[in-house]
């Protein structure tokens, strides 16, 4: 049985944590995408001033939306008597199973989508 364990590789975190770093990554993909579009924008209008003045616009790409589900153990932990509990989960996978001897039976599924939505003040 293993007795060093890093907990970064066993991804153990609180559940929003988890959420957090899961909607932060979509948005940073979606930056990343949207980024990529302006600089190609940007290089047409240099290479070919001529397709831009006819209104040419390169091809956008969007997430339009993100599933995730995962298996996941759970744990809750109370520091202290007059603390709430907290919830943390860690995704059910070889690493953690090993290292803890952990049975397929006690896990729970995490689904979560992410979904866009018009910016607060607009109508569609």
């Amino acid at each position: 049985m293993a007795t060093d364990v890093n907990m970064d590789e066993v991804l153990i975190s609180p559940l929003s944590s988890m959420v957090r770093e899961i909607s932060a990554g979509v948005a940073a993909a979606q930056r990343e995408l949207d980024a990529a579009a302006l600089a190609s924008q940007a290089q047409l209008a240099a290479e070919h001033p001529e397709l831009q003045a006819l209104g040419y616009q390169v091809t956008w790409y969007q997430i339009p939306e993100a599933t995730v589900e995962m298996r996941m153990a759970l744990h809750f932990e109370k520091k202290a008597p007059q603390a709430a509990p907290r919830m943390y989960v860690a995704p059910f996978n070889t690493k953690y199973r090993s290292t803890f001897a952990f049975s397929a039976d006690g896990t729970s599924t995490l689904k979560l989508r992410i979904v866009p939505v018009p910016p607060p003040g607009t109508t569609a």
